[in-house]
């Protein structure tokens, strides 16, 4: 794979502009640097900003390679340098991965509360439908908090989905999908 991304602290940069867009046009991967959300790989004219956990899925994909340096990394060296620098690294890229797999463009929905906001077409081309909420099976979800993630989800527009992960290993997500209705 020629595609290479260099890693920086917990981001990854890919600087080659046309693999940027190559990397981009694939599924929304990443975000190039100074634009917001371009609608299409066109529009890219800067190196792509990747976060480790869509650098690790596309590594595990074989869409990429992660330099640290000179050195290659491998995908239990990106996995570690995540579980080191991402707090619930492991529930987190479980979830993504799943998503990624399931056809929906994933991406940060910290803007929104969440942990996630999920596409069904890609950024640009549409407001960002679900948001999503990743939770370990063995946390306890108080009501309050669970009250904070729907009043965020329902002023932004968007239906709340937690996703419940028994970890570890995760051997199965759940979904569980909130529609606030007015009485």
């Amino acid at each position: 794979m020629s595609i290479k991304g260099y890693i920086f602290g917990d981001k990854i940069v890919i600087f080659d502009i046309n693999n940027s867009k190559k990397i981009y046009s694939s599924g929304f991967y990443g975000k190039p640097l100074g634009i917001n959300k371009p609608k299409k790989a066109e529009d890219i004219k800067t190196p792509l900003e990747l976060s480790i956990i869509e650098g690790l899925y596309l590594l595990k994909k074989g869409e990429m390679v992660v330099m640290h340096g000179d050195n290659k990394l491998d995908e239990k060296d990106l996995y570690k340098i995540g579980k080191e620098n991402i707090a619930r690294f492991e529930s987190l890229f479980a979830v993504y991965s799943d998503l990624r797999n399931k056809g929906f463009v994933v991406r940060s929905g910290i803007k929104f509360g969440a942990d996630f906001a999920v596409y069904t077409l890609g950024p640009g081309l549409e407001h960002a439908p679900y948001v999503v909420i990743v939770l370990d099976a063995n946390s306890i979800l108080l009501a309050n908090e669970l009250m904070s993630f729907g009043r965020v989800s329902h002023s932004t527009r968007k239906k709340l989905i937690l996703a419940i992960v028994n970890m570890p290993p995760p051997k199965n997500i759940r979904y569980v999908m909130f529609k606030w209705v007015k009485l």
